[in-house]
């Protein structure tokens, strides 16, 4: 080596301590082809998290030093054999992984099968008479319009708010933040090496998202400050006719064959309606809609609500405030998670903007610490029998381990347990990730009450003992309106069927949670029971409803379709599937209640499936399921040839 080299390698080593040590383990055996290393050392990786691994200090030292000759010596753009890409897939979690599960990970990680969906020949010419509207510019409006602009379909993306990025813009709340770690939090396509924190905060992941939206150059194609007022199938026209209105309030009627609704499922806060609210002599707001113009510091906080907002909220106030008051319906579980809180190493950074195949198998690994790792202790044991709610013997586990967990960030003030253990199975609601909750009720200004129904009186809320509590802010963290779907503005299918009439005030349905019978090409992005419940990324499943999406609206054009509409049966169908499998999850049959069930205890916003499955159930368009209509014949074959 020369003296050059020999720093270059120095240099890269030290880089290299930062990094994930079972991802760079991988790295290497992809940049050298050489399984060895993995023969040798792979037994050391235990799980998918990036603490899981027995490695020594020693075989640390080794994997890093060939590591760092592989960095110097190899081409860091030669795309890897996809057989040697399968072997090490089955050693990145510490098991074996399922073989029908690698072509997920390929498009993950952008190797052989990207997820975008291509004409299948040359693009038709009538494709430029094809019109789509986008409802919504938050993640799953920025992926919806991206695929139509590589499809060269015309498209508008309209929305409400004067700028992009959905939740992310509107919620500004103190210590507003992820709970998926960030690596994986964001587009397949669209990797960010240089995330600042494992879970960002919301500064960040707006800036990604608006990065995202000038690096696809879709500025010119969104109109803001646009409100969708209603959506009205034409039959005569075979169109969607969408009426909107311009802050200023300007009124347009919008001619699209096809609409797609991206308004998200969180975006309508519920404020209860409670006794004195309206006479509270000082400001109140809900979390996602933090008034900024109001000063916290100093001030006597009451922080209604306890769920992911108020578990972020809290904590980020409470060393500011005068006193902060938090009023609990009931308690939440919360687990920790090691590097929730940590900045990304430098070496880190440079191993994700430098070393491709790093930062693959960085995602790849990242993706299988978050999908679904906590599913088996949400599904139901039928078998299972216990005085303590739990229903089977992980669940049970679980609970230990988070009531310890409890325990130990109580410290000297075990006098809160009663306060803070849930009485209810884990996972009945949303699992929370800590974010310094119980040591926030160990300070001294914070005080922490057990409140079903808060009464507003002046300048104080009186909790259900009769106890007078003043407070200068209050401010909800009281959730959204989930179950009330596609409320934000009035839809009328065919023969001027409303939505609503469909599916009442909260009871959504859809097929594969993206249509509905009698509303013909339109499409729902976050819909019915499409939430994941059981761990995984919002992106991940905003890449799979574009996909699905698009590849349906190049098969209309392709086959010269101008209709195409879901049949009651496959939705009827499908629906009778997701219901039996919801009854083996725990937000069936926990009696708690949890926000992922409606008015009459259905569960409407979590689907029963893991990730991997519902991603294989859209990856083909099964024609058979839906109606085609064209100007020459009202039931198109799915053999029909395409013009």
């Amino acid at each position: 080596m020369t003296n050059h080299r020999n720093e270059r390698h120095a240099e890269i080593v030290a880089l290299l301590r930062d990094g994930d040590a079972p991802s760079q383990l991988l790295t290497l055996c992809e940049l050298t082809e050489d399984l060895s290393f993995i023969e040798r050392w792979g037994s050391h990786i235990t799980g998918a998290n990036p603490w899981d691994h027995t490695f020594t200090d020693t075989a640390l030292d080794a994997i890093h030093g060939h590591l760092a000759d592989a960095i110097l010596d190899c081409d860091m753009a030669t795309e890897p054999a996809q057989p040697l890409v399968d072997t090490l897939l089955d050693h990145a979690r510490g098991a074996v992984l399922p073989a029908a599960e690698h072509a997920m990970l390929y498009k993950e990680m952008g190797l052989f099968e990207t997820g975008e969906v291509e004409w299948s020949a040359d693009r038709p010419y009538h494709a430029d008479e094809f019109r789509v509207l986008i409802i919504g510019a938050g993640l799953s409006g920025i992926v919806a319009a991206r695929r139509f602009k590589r499809l060269g379909i015309a498209f508008e993306v309209v929305e409400k708010s004067d700028n992009s990025g959905g939740t992310w813009h509107h919620n500004t709340y103190p210590g507003c933040g992820v709970d998926i770690a960030s690596h994986y939090f964001s587009y397949s396509f669209a990797p960010n090496s240089q995330w600042e924190r494992y879970y960002a905060k919301q500064p960040e992941i707006l800036a990604y998202l608006r990065r995202c939206v000038e690096t696809e150059k879709l500025s010119d194609s969104i109109s803001y400050n646009t409100e969708v007022l209603s959506a009205e199938w034409s039959e005569h026209d075979r169109m969607w006719l969408v009426t909107t209105r311009t802050a200023d309030g300007r009124a347009r009627t919008i001619r699209a064959n096809i609409v797609v609704s991206a308004t998200g499922l969180l975006h309508r806060p519920s404020i209860p309606d409670l006794p004195g609210l309206a006479d509270f002599e000082g400001p109140y707001f809900h979390a996602a809609e933090w008034d900024h113009s109001v000063k916290v510091e100093g001030k006597r906080v009451a922080l209604i609500g306890t769920g992911a907002s108020g578990n972020q909220i809290g904590p980020a106030v409470a060393p500011v405030v005068e006193n902060l008051t938090v009023f609990q319906r009931s308690p939440q579980w919360n687990v920790g998670v090691q590097n929730y809180s940590h900045d990304v190493s430098a070496g880190e950074k440079w191993l994700l903007a430098n070393v491709p195949a790093y930062a693959r198998w960085f995602r790849a690994r990242t993706l299988l610490s978050q999908n679904d790792v906590m599913r088996p202790a949400q599904t139901v044991d039928p078998t299972w029998n216990s005085d303590d709610g739990s229903i089977s013997a992980e669940n049970a586990r679980m609970r230990e381990a988070l009531t310890q967990y409890i325990v130990d960030e109580l410290g000297d003030r075990q006098d809160l347990l009663p306060k803070v253990l849930p009485d209810y199975p884990p996972f009945t609601k949303r699992m929370l990730r800590d974010n310094g909750w119980y040591r926030m009720l160990r300070r001294e200004n914070v005080e922490l009450v057990n409140c079903r129904t808060p009464r507003f009186d002046g300048d104080a809320i009186i909790d259900d003992d009769g106890q007078r509590h003043p407070v200068d802010v209050a401010v909800f963290a009281t959730g959204f309106e989930a179950s009330k779907m596609l409320a934000s503005y009035s839809i009328y299918g065919r023969g001027g069927q409303s939505i609503r009439d469909v599916w009442g005030d909260d009871d959504p349905r859809a097929y594969l949670g993206m249509t509905v019978p009698g509303f013909p090409n339109f499409f729902i992005m976050y819909g019915p029971n499409t939430n994941i419940g059981t761990g995984g990324s919002i992106f991940f499943q905003a890449e799979v409803w574009s996909r699905y999406i698009a590849d349906m609206v190049k098969t209309m054009i392709e086959r010269d379709v101008d209709v195409i509409e879901v049949t009651e049966h496959a939705s009827n169908d499908y629906n009778h599937q997701l219901d039996q499998r919801l009854g083996e999850m725990v937000w069936s049959v926990s009696p708690a209640g949890t926000w992922y069930r409606n008015s009459t205890g259905r569960v409407t916003t979590n689907m029963p499936w893991t990730s991997f499955e519902y991603w294989a159930m859209t990856q083909k368009v099964n024609l058979d399921d839906f109606t085609l209509t064209s100007d020459n014949t009202t039931s198109l074959s799915e053999t029909a040839p395409p013009r």
